[in-house]
Parts: C-alpha cells; structure tokens; sequence
C-alpha cells in the first residue's frame, strides 16, 4: 500500500473517492476524514509540524478522534473556539453554514432541536444563506458538540471563522449544477423513448420492442431518481425522522411512487411507465431549486466583495525601516505605507502625505475624495494619486468595513415576520395535502381502482406548496441584495416589512438633513482672560470623545491641553477637568447653568468654567444637496414629515423654512423625542426615525423602524435598522418605495400560489391532468415566484 493510500495522520486507510489533504510543510498530505484533517490543521498551526517527523510509523488508527466524534469533537478546544466564535467571559457566539438544507422547514426543524440543548442560549437561522448563528455557554458546551448535534440531524455544518470570506455556498451551487444537467440529460433521453412507447399505444408496438424502450427508460431514469433527486428525498426523510415534514415530502412521495410504480411495470409487462414523467419532475424541481439557490447567494455577493477590498499584505513602517507583514498582524498605532493603486488595509489617520482615495464600493459615490494629513481613511478603499503614511486607529472587525460586514449578517439573520407566517402556512399545507391524496386515493381505489393511482400521483405532484414556501424568502432576498448596492445596508431584517407601511418620517436636523460638516462661523469672547485662539484649543479638548456631529466643527491640529475626568452628555454637551477647573461645553442650560434665548438661525454653543460664561459659538452646517427634493417625494408618496432637533428654535425654523417642513419641534431632549414618536404612534402613524445612530438610540429604538447616515468608523455604535451610505438623502425614499415593491411582489406571489393550488387540485381530482402536465404545472408556477421576485434586481 503507499502512502498516499494512508492517512498521513492516522495510518488508516484512506476510503475510495476520499481527496481531503492537509498542507504541512509545503506538502499536500491526503487523510482519511474531516477529523483527522482537523487535528492535523491544528497540530500544524500551533507550530508543532516538527511531531511528524519525529514520531515513529504510528498503528493504523492511533490519534484518530473515536468513531461517534470523530469529524467534530476537535472543535471542542481552545483554540477552534477562538478561531471560529466571538467569546465573552461565559459565551460565544458563532456562524455554522448548514449544507443540505432544501426547504424553511429545515430551518424551524435546526432552530428548534439547537434550543433544547441544555446551554444554548440563541439560535437564528438564515434559510436564504444557509446559515445560522448560535449564541452558547460555551463553559460546559462545546462547539463540536453542536456541529455533532447539526450532523446528527442530517445536515453537513461547517463553522465560519468571524473574518472568513469562503463560500461554501459554491460548493452547494456546484453540486446543485451536476444534478441539474443530471436531470436535464435524463429528461431529454427518457422523453425521446417515450414517443416510440406513447406511439404504440395508438399504433400499436412489437412486445419486444416495448420491453426494450421501458429497459432503457429504467435505465436512463435511474441516475436521475437516485443522483438529481437525492436531495429531495434527504429532506423528506428528515422530516420523517424528526416528525416535522416540509414541503419535499410530497414531491418524494410522488418521486418515490411513480419511479417503483414503473420498475413494476416494466419488469411485470404492466399497463404502463412513468419514466417520462419522473425524470420531467425532477428536471423542472432541480431547475426550480437551482434559480432560487443563485437568487438567495446574491445576496451573500457583496458581503463577499467587501471582505476581499482590503489586501492580504501591507507595508509597515518600523524605526524607518519598511516590512511587508499579513494584515492581520497589524495593530493600533502602527504606521503604514501606502502606495498609489494599493487598498488601504486599515482604518487609520493619514501623518504624511496626500492623496485622493476611491471609496465607491463603500459609499457608493464613485468621485474620488481628496485626503490630507490629519484625515481619515478607510479599510476597503483604494489608494488612487500618491504615495502616503497612516497610523492604523482601528483593523479587522472593529474598522468600518468590518461593522458593515457584521452588520450585514445580523441582517441576515433576522427573520421578517411575513416569512415565519408563510413558512407556517406551507408546513399546514403539507400536511393537509397528504390527507387530500390519501382521500383522493380511497375514493378512485373503489371508483375505478385502475386511475387510482395515476390520479393521486398528479394530486402530489400538481400541489406540491414550492411556490408558496418560496414566494416570501425570494422576494426578501432580491430585496436586500438590491437595496446594499442602492447605497442602504439593512441591519435588521423586519426593516423593508415596516418601511412599506409607514405613514410619518421624523427627522433629526445635524447630520441628517445637513451634511453633518459643522464650522465655526464665529466666535464671541465672553471672559476677558482668554482669547479666541485658546478658546479653540479648549473646546477641542473637551470634544476630542463627543460622537455628536457638532464636535466635528472643533477637530485641528496642534497640541492640546490635557483633560481629565471627560465625560459626554446626551443632548447637552461635554465636561472635563483643565488644571484644577471644570469646563463645560454645550447648550447655555448646560455650559452656564442658566437658559439664554438664542433667535440665531445658526447653532450656538457657549463654553463655560466653574458655571461662568467664556465663549459663545455660532456653527453653520450646509444642508445636503437633495434634501429638498427628497423630502417633496415622499409628501408625494403620502408620507407626513416632522422635524425634531435639539437645537435652538431659531436653527431649526430656519432649516423647516427652508424645506417646506411645518411639524417642527426644537430643544428637545432624546426623551422629548421620543414623546413625541410616541405620540404619532398613538395617532395610528407608522414612523420612520431618520437621526444620529448614536446619540439618538433610545429614539431610534422607540420608532417603528429608523434609519441613520453613516458616519464612519461610528458606523459599529449605531442602533439603527438601515444605515444610509453617501453624502445624498435620496436613500431614504429609495428604501420606502422598494419596501413598498417587495411587499406588492410577496403579496403577488402569495396570491399566485394560492390561486394555482386551488386550480389546479380539482382539476387534478377529477382526473384531468395527467402526471407529466403536473409536473410541469407545479415547476411552472415555481419559477413564476422566483422570477417575479428577481423583478426587483432591476429596481433603480
């Protein structure tokens, strides 16, 4: 035997048809089973590849993991756990990507049976992606105990690393590809028999020749029973066994029975075959499968294409020498070089240098941004005009494209409402469908026992709930995918459910209907001991931790004077300590412990020490150049806007003035906001929230759904259901009206599959259909729900 039909790692024989290897020490080495490739990772990995060059020829079997566990119980360590799950002191949190999952069925039945395992505290499952993520204790819980549990119920986990950009989904979509030109092939050969046989029964046919066609008909249909439709009984047994049955129960039972039904006959010289009709069905269902499959990996593409912007590689800068290290070794405060074309592999602040970067695949705004020393740059984005250094502020999961990744998951792993109701519903329909057939059988089996038969298999085939089960998940899917390249990351999947019902959108004023690029229009000196200039420096100081749009107006250069006790104050300001006195900065309630009336249409922002006055600030900010325009669509589209600002009265009536915006509150609190949300939601208003991610999020939260601009590397901290990427507000109505399109394509869908299934059943009853046109009626009204849905892909 030579080596390469041993497990390098166990000595066991490697099982025929088994390709799985394990690079250790630039060399592909083959094992026999995802276990002994796992240890044998991680034996590498930990540095330890010297083991197997100094152990002795080990006994076939010796360091393979026990039988029971063997392809999971190494995921149980340290260190898989920290390779593959978020951990907290006493939880962790991972994503599992669930191969063989073929109906939403497979998810309730995954969500369910992952629950009653004592530890598990969540467990969310993406039937769209395949995917769910499970939050744990992981102190008596393993996480190869819950790959082992997965496996156990008949799917093929695997774990995702946080930062992974593999698809295992093209792996699935491979497969499905085989078994699809599988079925495409059986088909065309089995329907080309079946003209001779369906010509003798008008023209009547030699016995022998009849004997042979049905031969080769058994022979070319049984690849296409066993191999294509393999997927279709899996499912079907799973539901069996576990006593939830989904929608493939039907199509294997009608799979099943017309394929025996036929062996019988041909072997038997009976009446009749169906080999035609079985290889039509499975064609039609794989073909149905297969362009559900692609529409729900589109919406997997640009999460995928955002993990492959930044570089493998960068250069860092060490006592002036220049070392190209992994992107992952990088840390906080290390300095970068970044040459012209180059991705920029880090959030960082450029100290040398200027340029100009593209960042269209982020914002979607494809003008180049000009970049000097003191600005920010942003993993992802690509380098265009010249040579510059950046001290790294943030990397891997805690940049700006790594929150937006994160936050594209959650999405995914929210559930809309209108999903779990018609997944409830197809689950019903299952099972009244089988009492249907199983009447309709009894009933021909004394009427005219010949059609009985032939009769129940069309009653199986012609209502099998495909269409209804995929008309939600479909459109759901098309929708996020389009809405990420139209500028709008969905964090919450109940998001497009709300947004098609609302009624009222409240908007915030600074950063929402302006660009949220505040300066200082001037300044009055209210202290004689100070000037402008350290009043500057001061104010800086104290905002150098504000997350509020405003502190952007006192961001420079220069050296600053050391704040100590620094604290941030919703809706008011900031304090600190410089020296031995406490400075404030913010509204004049705050900053002077007094109220001052302020008619400016400008924002104003006093400073003040020990509660006396020292400056008074007047901030401009321009509006967004859409503004105006966006907000005339949506009154077009029926929707109610309000403004509501903690800004000075004056500011904020001239910014409603100026957009035509007649509910206007000022100087409200984020509970005086959230009041009046309240309160338009006691008038039956469904309100949208447009406003600060960040320093609004008890208001966000309050609202029926909320939207909020990005803002950069704050883009982690926001509570919002929709994050708007650019410099435009159109976003906003683009997220409405799609909303609105996706729910008229569900209910559309919805309403096709009901109408088809209480169409067709009668007919099909009544003996009016034969089997082949079922099959073809029941793939038909399938890809009508798909391709409707991949309708909203052209939405612009």
């Amino acid at each position: 035997m030579t080596r390469t039909d041993t497990c390098f790692h166990c000595a066991l024989p490697n099982p025929r048809g088994c390709d799985l290897t394990v690079e250790i020490e630039g060399i592909a080495q083959p094992v026999c089973c995802p276990g002994c490739k796992a240890v044998a990772e991680l034996i590498r990995d930990s540095g330890l590849s010297n083991y197997y060059t100094m152990r002795d020829t080990p006994s076939p079997g010796v360091g393979k993991p026990p039988d029971d566990m063997a392809e999971w119980q190494v995921f149980n360590n340290v260190e898989m756990l920290q390779a593959f799950a978020d951990t907290e002191p006493r939880t962790a949190e991972a994503t599992i990507y669930a191969g063989g999952m073929y109906c939403s069925a497979c998810s309730w039945l995954i969500e369910t049976s992952l629950s009653e395992v004592p530890g598990v505290r969540s467990v969310d499952v993406n039937p769209i992606t395949h995917r769910l993520r499970v939050r744990w204790l992981h102190e008596n819980l393993g996480l190869g105990d819950l790959l082992a549990k997965l496996s156990s119920l008949g799917y093929q986990p695997q774990p995702l690393a946080p930062d992974d950009a593999s698809r295992p989904e093209l792996a699935e979509q491979r497969m499905a590809l085989k078994r699809l030109l599988v079925a495409s092939l059986g088909m065309m050969q089995v329907m080309m028999f079946a003209v001779g046989l369906y010509a003798g029964d008008f023209q009547g046919i030699d016995a022998d020749m009849q004997r042979f066609l049905r031969l080769v008909s058994f022979f070319v249909a049984t690849p296409v029973v066993f191999y294509a439709a393999k997927p279709f009984f899996v499912s079907a047994l799973r539901g069996v066994v576990t006593r939830k049955p989904g929608m493939d129960l039907p199509v294997s039972i009608a799979i099943g029975a017309a394929y025996v039904a036929s062996v019988y006959a041909t072997f038997t010289n009976g009446p009749a075959v169906w080999f035609d009709s079985v290889a039509m069905f499975v064609f039609f269902l794989t073909l149905g499968r297969y362009l559900e499959m692609r529409a729900r990996h589109r919406s997997i593409d640009r999460g995928v294409a955002l993990s492959q912007l930044v570089p493998n590689t960068a250069t860092r800068i060490v006592d002036g020498e220049r070392t190209v290290v992994p992107v992952a070794q990088l840390a906080t405060d290390d300095v970068v070089l970044i040459r012209a074309g180059e991705s920029i592999p880090a959030d960082g602040i450029i100290v040398s240098g200027e340029t100009s970067v593209d960042e269209a695949l982020l914002t979607g705004e494809a003008k180049p941004r000009p970049r000097t020393p003191g600005n920010r740059l942003t993993a992802g984005s690509v380098n265009l005009d010249a040579i510059v250094e950046m001290r790294v502020v943030s990397t891997g999961n805690d940049t700006t494209l790594g929150a937006i990744s994160r936050m594209s998951e959650r999405a995914r792993f929210t559930r809309p409402q209108f999903v779990n109701v018609a997944d409830r519903i197809a689950s019903h329909v299952v099972v009244a469908l089988l009492f249907i057939a199983t009447a309709v059988a009894l009933y021909w089996y004394f009427v005219a026992p010949e059609r009985a038969f032939v009769i129940t298999l069309s009653v199986l085939v012609v209502t099998c709930p495909c269409a209804l089960a995929l008309a939600t998940p479909a459109a759901f899917a098309t929708a996020g995918s389009r809405l990420s390249e139209l500028k709008l990351l969905v964090t919450n999947g109940n998001a497009i459910e709300v947004l098609a019902k609302a009624t009222q959108v409240v908007f915030d004023k600074t950063g929402t209907l302006t660009c949220g690029r505040p300066e200082v229009q001037s300044i009055q000196i209210l202290h004689d001991d100070y000037d402008e200039a350290e009043c500057l420096r001061i104010a800086a100081a104290l905002e150098q931790a504000s997350t509020h749009p405003i502190a952007h107006a006192f961001r420079g250069d220069g050296t600053l004077p050391d704040v100590s006790d620094a604290a941030n104050h919703v809706a008011q300001g900031a304090s600190g300590t410089i020296g031995t006195s406490q400075w404030r900065i913010g509204n004049a309630l705050f900053a002077l412990d007094e109220p001052v009336s302020d008619d400016d249409s400008s924002t104003v922002i006093y400073l003040g020490i020990d509660g006396r006055k020292v400056a008074r600030f007047e901030i401009t900010d321009t509006l967004r150049p859409d503004a105006s325009k966006t907000l005339n669509t949506l009154r077009s589209m029926g929707i109610n806007l309000s403004l509501v600002s903690g800004d000075n009265a004056g500011a904020v009536s001239e910014v409603a003035r100026s957009l035509n915006i007649d509910d206007l509150h000022s100087d409200c609190t984020p509970a005086d906001k959230l009041k009046i949300i309240v309160a338009l939601q006691a008038r039956g208003e469904r309100v949208v929230m447009v406003g600060d991610g960040i320093n609004d999020a008890p208001v966000l939260a309050g609202a029926d759904t909320s939207i909020a601009p990005g803002h950069g590397a704050l883009l982690a901290q926001t509570s919002a259901d929709v994050i708007m990427l650019g410099e435009f507000l159109r976003p906003v109505t683009t997220a409405i009206r799609l909303s609105r399109a996706t729910m008229r394509i569900v209910r559309q869908n919805l309403v096709w599959a009901v109408l088809y299934n209480v169409t067709a059943l009668p007919l099909a009853v009544a003996g009016m259909v034969p089997p082949w046109l079922a099959a073809i009626g029941m793939s038909a009204s399938s890809l009508v729900v798909v391709l409707n849905a991949l309708r909203l892909n052209r939405y612009s």
